[in-house]
């Protein structure tokens, strides 16, 4: 069989692109998940009214801050091919800015029980 006549493979790099497309994201995720896990805690024991109202306050910074990495993934993906806007490791990033969203508002339900 001659050279030419040999098909070239193809390499899938969607894992890739997705690695790179969430990595940022990724990386936020983590501190912020610690952040309400420890504002969680320190909700449970006895606080002043300046305490819980500077964890609601981050909590409203933290949320504006998991929208604008949401909008970020979203608009970098907006031009990428779809194997890699619809891989599962975008798939599993967006779970996770999810599941922080609920963290939030289960954290704000803990901190203003009325």
């Amino acid at each position: 069989m001659m050279e030419e006549e040999r098909k070239r493979r193809v390499v899938d790099t969607s894992n890739g692109e997705a690695r790179r497309a969430v990595a940022i994201t990724i990386a936020s995720c983590g501190p912020w998940q610690q952040e309400l896990a420890k504002y969680t805690a320190w909700a449970e024991r006895r606080r002043s009214s300046r305490e819980t109202q500077e964890m609601l306050d981050r909590c409203d910074e933290i949320e504006v801050e998991v929208r604008q990495a949401r909008v970020a993934l979203i608009e970098g993906l907006m031009d990428a091919p779809r194997r890699v806007a619809g891989h599962s490791r975008v798939a599993d990033v967006e779970k996770a800015l999810d599941g922080i969203g609920a963290r939030i508002e289960a954290l704000r339900r803990q901190l203003r029980p009325n």
